[in-house]
C-alpha cells in the first residue's frame, strides 16, 4: 500500500506529491537508471555500469525480513531506502543504505526516506543499533547521518577504490534504548479491580 510521508520535516521544505511506498519489481529500470547516476556512482561502494540483470535480480530476490522503500514523485522514483535486519546474536542490530536521485537533492528527499526508515527499525522491528557506511569524502550523507543520532565508530582507510583513488569509508551507528512496555495499572489496582468485595457478617 502506499503511504504518503509523515515526516518531521517542515511541510514546505518537501516536494509536493512525495510518496514512500515499498519497492516493486516493476521499479527495476527507474531503478538500475538511478543506480548508474554519477552522483549515486560516486557515493557508492558498487562499479559503475552494473547491469540491469543484476539490478532486477537483487529486488527479485530481496529477503521477506529486509525493508527496501521507494520514493516517488508521480511515475518518477526521486529516491531509495534499504533496511536489512541482522540475524542470530545480532537481532538487536540492522544496517541501512540510502539513495536521492542526482536531480532531487537537497529537497528533503533524503530526510524523508531516513525518518521512515528508523520509524519501522524503533517501532516496528525493536532494532536497539542500526549501522551504515559512508565514503569520508561524503559531507552531505555525514550531515544528515549525524542529524539522525548516527555517530562514527570506526574509519576504514583505503576500504573502497573508486576512480584509480583508495577511500576511506566511516562505520557509524545509532543506538537506543529498548522499546518501552505498555503503561499497566499498578499490581495493587489490579487486585482491587479483581477481587469481589466481601461484606462482613
Amino acid at each position: 500500500m502506499d503511504q504518503h510521508i509523515k515526516t518531521k520535516s517542515k511541510p514546505e521544505s518537501l516536494p509536493e506529491g512525495l510518496t514512500l511506498r515499498a519497492l516493486r519489481a516493476a521499479d527495476a529500470e527507474p531503478f538500475h537508471a538511478m543506480q548508474q547516476l554519477p552522483v549515486v556512482v560516486n557515493g557508492n561502494p558498487h562499479p559503475p555500469f552494473q547491469s540491469f540483470a543484476s539490478t532486477r535480480e537483487y529486488i527479485e530476490k530481496l529477503e521477506p525480513s529486509e525493508i527496501v522503500i521507494a520514493a516517488t514523485i508521480g511515475d518518477t522514483l526521486v529516491g531509495e531506502a534499504e533496511l536489512t535486519p541482522s540475524k542470530g546474536r545480532r537481532s538487536h542490530a540492522g544496517s541501512l543504505g540510502i539513495c536521492v536521485h542526482d536531480a532531487w537533492h537537497r529537497r528533503g528527499i533524503g530526510n524523508a526516506l531516513m525518518t521512515e526508515l528508523l520509524d519501522v527499525a524503533d517501532n516496528w522491528l525493536g532494532l536497539r543499533r542500526v549501522e551504515l557506511h559512508v565514503f569520508a569524502d561524503n559531507h552531505t550523507a555525514l550531515a544528515l547521518y549525524r542529524k539522525f543520532g548516527f555517530e562514527v565508530e570506526a574509519r576504514q582507510r583505503g576500504a573502497v577504490l573508486r576512480g584509480g583513488v583508495l577511500i576511506d569509508c566511516f562505520f557509524m551507528a545509532r543506538l537506543r534504548e529498548a522499546a518501552p512496555f505498555m503503561s499497566t495499572p499498578s499490581t495493587a489496582a489490579q487486585l482491587s479491580l479483581s477481587t469481589p468485595n466481601i461484606a462482613a457478617e
